[in-house]
């Protein structure tokens, strides 16, 4: 009896123990100290066709302040072409009701999907790991440690449909809405020169993969491989924008060309239909490039001693425009040393804008120009490893992300209230950041 009591005490002691000095890793959707966090999953379509492109977002929901993510595990993809979405440079969060609370939600990742085979898929694993502020234990004085939530996103799933049939002719997988354009800088130019081709799709649709036409060009047209431009200013779904292939050719020949009208079959989602997109086509002129053309290209007109002309007032030239140089570099210097003091005294404070947001936005800068790309995308343990990997000094590394919980503190609330002016006392932890990272900045 005494033996099992004993064993029972022991037990105490050690889960007490553990407890006291491990930080809990909790799996799902977790409630702690009344900070409720959980992922949720997101489709713009979920019954797409084969080959048309979707969005998948995943969308972070917090209560109280924004917690920390230290690291994350990738989605398993399988059965689509897959890209990450370009992440915006400053994550942001807009107040949301769930259940009838308050919370606030930021977007954390996004992917665009394209099916690549019919039939239901199921997208699944994302998780992150989200650390949550530490409070002070009123019972003992002492700071509690940080807890540690391992969420985890919902599952989707999407069900492709197959392209209706039979396929028309000339159809390689484009989808969506389009325009088909053809230009060239000029109609009319010499044998020899520099002619341009540009093939341009410009709409909304799978962009990111579909293939333009090779563009048929005469024979006596010499050309370059096609310089293949994706430009898409939003982050728009589907991928809105257009995509671009210039050929740079120099005619042969003389003579009176036709560039034929070019042809792309597309898949319209909305119509459910194939159409045709056509270009116009393009003639073109080349005349012969004269002897007395490339002769003048070579050397200028005149008499056979122009030359000998030209050697004497180079003489003369190069040595005034050496001392002009001269002259040029030591105005230069005499500026910048007065400019310099001036830029010196505002640099070493932050910016006369001293809200969170802004305060937020002068220390991601200064990040980037230390050396660190992109800061405001990283998690917070990627940010720590590239504050090492460039040197900063330990108390400045500590320092960052305490700052940065401090302005999280301002920003984000569920009420959504921004103060216009950060405490004094952050403030001034601020400045003392700024210029550490401008010292880093000068040592590199």
């Amino acid at each position: 009896m005494m033996r099992a009591v004993i064993l029972i005490l022991y037990r105490v002691i050690f889960m007490l123990v553990t407890s006291f000095f491990f930080t809990p890793i909790i799996e799902g959707n977790s409630e702690i100290r009344g900070n409720k966090l959980f992922l949720s999953s997101s489709l713009n379509n979920n019954i797409p066709y084969v080959g048309q492109e979707i969005l998948l977002t995943y969308t972070l929901n917090f209560k109280d302040v924004a917690p920390k993510i230290s690291n994350e595990t990738t989605p398993v993809i399988q059965g689509f072409w897959a890209k990450e979405a370009i992440p915006e440079r400053y994550i942001k969060s807009t107040q949301t009701s769930y259940h009838g609370e308050l919370f606030r939600s930021a977007i954390v990742k996004q992917f665009r999907l394209v099916p690549i085979q019919s039939g239901k898929n199921t997208v699944s694993g994302y998780s992150i790991e989200c650390t949550l502020p530490q409070e002070n234990d009123l019972t003992y004085g002492k700071e509690a440690p940080e807890t540690h939530i391992r969420i985890t996103a919902p599952d989707v799933v999407i069900s492709a449909h197959p392209l209706p049939k039979p396929f028309p002719d000339g159809f390689s997988g484009t989808i969506g809405n389009f325009q088909l354009e053809l230009f060239a800088n000029k109609q009319r130019l010499k044998a020899g020169e520099l002619l341009s081709f540009t093939l341009k799709l410009t709409g909304k649709g799978n962009l990111l993969t579909l293939k333009l036409p090779d563009l048929q060009l005469p024979e006596s047209f010499r050309h370059n491989p096609p310089d293949i431009t994706i430009s898409l200013p939003t982050n728009s779904t589907p991928s809105s924008g257009s995509i671009t292939a210039t050929i740079n050719t120099w005619p042969q020949t003389a003579g009176d060309y036709k560039i034929p009208e070019q042809h792309i079959v597309t898949f319209n989602p909305a119509t459910k239909q194939f159409y045709t997109l056509i270009s116009k086509p393009i003639e073109i002129t080349v005349t012969p490039a004269t002897q007395e053309t490339v002769t003048s290209r070579l050397l200028p007109s005149g008499s056979d001693q122009e030359p000998h002309i030209n050697l004497s007032q180079l003489l003369i030239i190069i040595p005034l425009a050496f001392l002009f140089l001269i002259f040029c570099t030591i105005l230069f210097i005499g500026i910048r040393k007065k400019i310099n003091p001036a830029q010196g005294s505002t640099t070493d404070h932050a910016e006369h804008d001293t809200s969170a947001s802004s305060l937020k936005q002068q220390i991601f800068l200064s990040l980037e120009n230390a050396g660190i790309k992109s800061p405001g995308g990283l998690t917070r343990g990627e940010l720590i490893s590239a504050m090492q990997e460039i040197g900063l000094p330990e108390d400045i590394q500590s320092a960052i992300p305490a700052v940065f919980d401090s302005l999280d503190n301002i920003l984000y609330s569920p009420t959504g209230a921004k103060e216009t002016r950060t405490p004094e006392s952050i403030t001034a932890k601020v400045n003392i950041v700024l210029k550490a990272l401008k010292t880093a900045c000068t040592s590199r």
